[in-house]
């Protein structure tokens, strides 16, 4: 969710702009067919003539377009027929089909006629074609090289689109018209766009083939657009994921956080449909122009046109490639990617265009957001090794110190594209909207609904979900926090809150202040922090939330009995460091006293009681995570997950008598997770981690207390059907792994289909125990396990059984909500347990 907190905001402001605004959508549909044979034909271009917007019918002859901006005429064109066009009735939906006739035209001496067979791979000329394209792949990517480098210059734009003229009307905008001046209109599909926020990056490219490395070293980072309301290092991190580099030699292509089969996959003849169009010269060459389509056009694939060198090397010059309108991918209304490749010193082929630009609607009308990222390319050198130092390290991408700090003069002087007069209007209209009252205003109270603080200048109060919680111990609890924004100053953050709850009349507060000590603002990378706490509080043991607040009203509502809590008081002492080269550490000494709440007690055997606990630890982390990066913003750092593994080793050490600290002990824990792509399957997370506790007569707060859940919110690295407090284990290995389809099944039923719905199954299982020398059970004097106001035992050991749960899930339910059935499967005997059940999830994705 954190993502949201970037474009969404500017975003929303518009939408709220535009209520009641809905200009008027037309669709037209209808079938392209032989005049003559009355067969359907596929690949035929139909467009709006003038408005550069249309779509192309697929294997069976349809088409379908949906537009704003429709014209009165229709035209419907092929190789190899005549042209023909159709009077539309304007503001209207309509079916219009085509009866095209066939011409004969010359090609190399040989007569093309429209004529439509089944398809099938089978002595299929343009499935022999692809083959010998596949077959040809590493003699033609630019990796031939044994060593090479360029300059890169890449532009990534965003804009509103489907700026209207009820839109330009709008009474709030009444005195700042001037803004849409700098409206342009879209090449992609003719639709008229605000531009709002530009990024720019220069960068050198190095590559070597023995040992493989490539390695991007990013001089200049540029960028523009509303500062105040949009985190633009949050904003060029989700742009970097989105956007990723796409090399159509791979097999899969990553786009959008979600994988696509490549036309020139080893796969590809069984993913998708292709067809021999015609030959034409492509930058002084002659080119087999073969078009495709995916067979299921709902599955994660592409449609368009690859253009071959017609000789014996098959070598790909030009793709021209779209998504199918039937695609389950959100909020993308259009999508198209044009890549054009020259032949550089004899062999491999280099990149000479690159551009990708996506329509985005969270609405399947009203106004978007576009999306445009263009890269140039210059200073190609072949064949020249560098020193080592160049292709050293882990990291493929580095930033070299000052890359965001770059002048006018730097930026004139580098560019191998100067920013065209729209690019350059962005400027001055960024800083001319933002002091307008009424969109400081609107930007204020989106920024309260999305971000969750209310902005007073140096100070945000919030968030605001937690301002209300309520549980079976404290009662009704009412809390208030505040945090100094960046304004204060964003090297230093001083964060607090208090809270009170009306059942057991107690007050609970923090407070805590972290300091960058690199002297770049803390939200800035890498990082190198110091942060102190001081926090009064309660929780349920086990209780361990994902990226959520644990005070979220929503969680308020759990199942089951949940009146065993812990009330503590904690200092803590945190350093933080990214070392580079995917390497981070954390060290921190943690004092902390715990107290049992609710129906929860200290006992032991001889009927003794103690009222707390206190211990002293120091950790220290090591994190091995190569080429991460992170959606993040001042309070919060969220991983981006991609194919690279990452690697946790946590130890840590209490000594007794530190700071009145009751117990020695020591703990090792060790955490692994991957992410396995596997298209056109989805793809599936796998998760280890296993610990070892060192330390004899532990009371089960210092044991490991496995994470539960007891809400009715779907929890990724929890079990959903365990209770609080339910196992705990001084050792124990766990795995987690969660498969997503994407929609793989559901995308091939033709009701389902619609719904845009994505198929998920999880296995969750963990196997542990509790050695002698801390099991109450058999040595004496060691803390009993908490039991029911009846004395009966609530707390257990996994000793000669692991705890096993499964699920199976529908994501994507209305673009934003997540259902799951969860079943548990062993230690159903335990008292007060449920079986089954169902738990929802709210997940922002493409």
């Amino acid at each position: 969710m954190k993502r949201l907190q970037y474009i969404l905001p500017l975003v929303l402001f518009f939408l709220f702009s535009t209520e009641g605004i809905a200009q008027k959508y037309v669709n037209i549909k209808g079938r392209v067919v032989d005049a003559r044979t009355k067969e359907p034909l596929p690949f035929v271009n139909v467009v709006f003539p003038g408005k550069n917007i249309g779509t192309i019918t697929d294997y069976n002859g349809d088409y379908n377009l949906s537009t704003q901006w429709a014209s009165n005429q229709l035209q419907a064109s092929f190789i190899g027929y005549k042209k023909s066009i159709k009077t539309l009735e304007q503001g209207r939906n309509q079916i219009i089909n085509f009866e095209l006739e066939p011409e004969s035209i010359s090609l190399n001496e040989v007569v093309v006629t429209g004529q439509r067979k089944r398809y099938r791979n089978r002595d299929n000329p343009a499935v022999e074609l692809i083959k010998k394209v596949i077959e040809n792949k590493d003699s033609n990517r630019k990796e031939v090289f044994d060593y090479y480098e360029y300059d890169k210059h890449e532009k990534v734009e965003f804009a509103l689109n489907n700026i209207t003229d009820e839109f330009r009307s709008k009474k709030m905008f009444k005195k700042f018209q001037y803004v849409f001046s700098f409206v342009d209109t879209s090449e992609i599909n003719g639709k008229p766009y605000l531009p709002v926020f530009l990024k720019e990056t220069l960068s050198k490219v190095y590559y070597r083939k023995e040992p493989q490395t490539r390695k991007e070293y990013i001089s200049g980072t540029n960028m523009i657009g509303f500062h105040d309301y949009i985190d633009n290092e949050g904003v060029g991190f989700i742009i970097d994921n989105l956007y990723q580099d796409i090399d159509i030699y791979s097999n899969n292509i990553t786009l959008l956080t979600n994988q696509f089969v490549s036309p020139i996959s080893t796969l590809a003849p069984l993913i998708y449909k292709f067809h021999i169009i015609d030959t034409i010269p492509i930058n002084g060459l002659r080119a087999i122009n073969l078009a495709f389509q995916p067979r299921n056009k709902a599955d994660f694939a592409f449609k368009g046109n690859l253009y071959i060198t017609d000789d014996d090397k098959y070598a790909v010059i030009k793709a021209d490639m779209r998504v199918s309108e039937d695609i389950n991918l959100n909020f993308v209304n259009d999508l198209q990617i044009i890549q054009e490749f020259k032949k550089l010193n004899g062999e491999g082929w280099m990149f000479s265009r690159d551009e990708l630009v996506v329509d985005f609607n969270l609405t399947n009308k009203g106004t978007g957001m576009f999306g445009k990222k263009t890269v140039f390319y210059d200073n190609y050198l072949f064949d020249t090794p560098r020193s080592d130092s160049i292709y050293s390290g882990i990291e493929n991408t580095v930033k070299i110190r000052g890359h965001a700090e770059r002048d006018s003069s730097f930026w004139a002087n580098s560019r191998i594209e100067k920013l065209t007069q729209q690019e350059e209007n962005i400027f001055v209209m960024v800083d001319s909207i933002q002091q307008v009252p009424a969109f400081k205003r609107t930007m204020d109270i989106v920024m309260l609904l999305v971000a969750g603080y209310w902005n007073f200048g140096n100070l945000e109060v919030g968030p605001v979900n937690t301002f209300y919680s309520f549980n079976d111990v404290e009662g009704f609890r009412l809390k208030v926090g505040a945090r100094t924004s960046e304004k204060f100053n964003d090297r230093l953050r001083l964060e607090g809150y208090l809270t009170y709850g009306f059942k057991d009349e107690k007050f609970k507060y923090s407070g805590s202040a972290t300091w960058s000590l690199n002297g770049r603002p803390l939200k800035e990378n890498p990082r190198h922090s110091l942060k102190a706490m001081y926090q009064v509080e309660t929780n349920f043991p086990g209780m361990e939330m994902q990226f959520i607040n644990e005070d979220n009203f929503l969680l308020s509502f759990k199942r089951g009995v949940a009146d065993k809590i812990l009330y503590y008081e904690m200092f803590k002492l945190e350093h933080y460091r990214d070392w580079g080269n995917g390497f981070s550490t954390m060290l921190n000494f943690k004092n902390m006293t715990q107290e049992p709440g609710g129906t929860l007690y200290f006992r032991f055997s001889d009927d003794r009681e103690i009222h707390s606990i206190t211990s002293s630890e120091i950790a220290a982390t090591l994190r091995f995570a190569p080429n991460e990066k992170f959606y993040q913003g001042l309070s919060y750092r969220t991983p981006i997950i991609t194919r690279y593994p990452i690697f946790q080793l946590t130890y840590t050490q209490s000594i007794k008598g530190l700071f009145g600290a009751d117990y020695d002990y020591g703990k090792a824990n060790i955490n692994v997770f991957k992410r396995v792509y596997l298209s056109p399957f989805g793809f599936m997370d796998l998760e280890f981690e296993g610990s070892k506790i060192f330390g004899r007569n532990l009371p089960f707060p210092l044991l490991t207390v496995h994470r539960a859940n007891q809400t009715y919110s779907y929890q990724l690295l929890s079990y959903n059907l365990m209770n609080f407090l339910e196992f705990v284990s001084d050792q124990h290995i766990s795995l987690f792994a969660e498969h997503h389809f994407n929609g793989f099944f559901f995308n091939k039923i033709p009701l389902i289909k619609r719904l845009g719905w994505r198929e998920i199954i999880s296995f969750k299982g963990v196997y542990g125990s509790v050695t002698d020398k801390n099991n109450p059970g058999i040595t004496p004097g060691i803390m009993l396990f908490p039991t029911d106001e009846s004395g009966n035992i609530t707390t257990y050991t996994l000793e000669g059984t692991p705890y096993v749960e499964m699920s199976a899930g529908i994501g994507n339910i209305l673009k934003f909500f997540r259902v799951d059935y969860v079943q548990r499967l062993t230690h159903l005997q335990n008292p007060d347990v449920a079986n089954s059940g169902i738990r929802l999830r709210f997940k922002f994705d493409f």
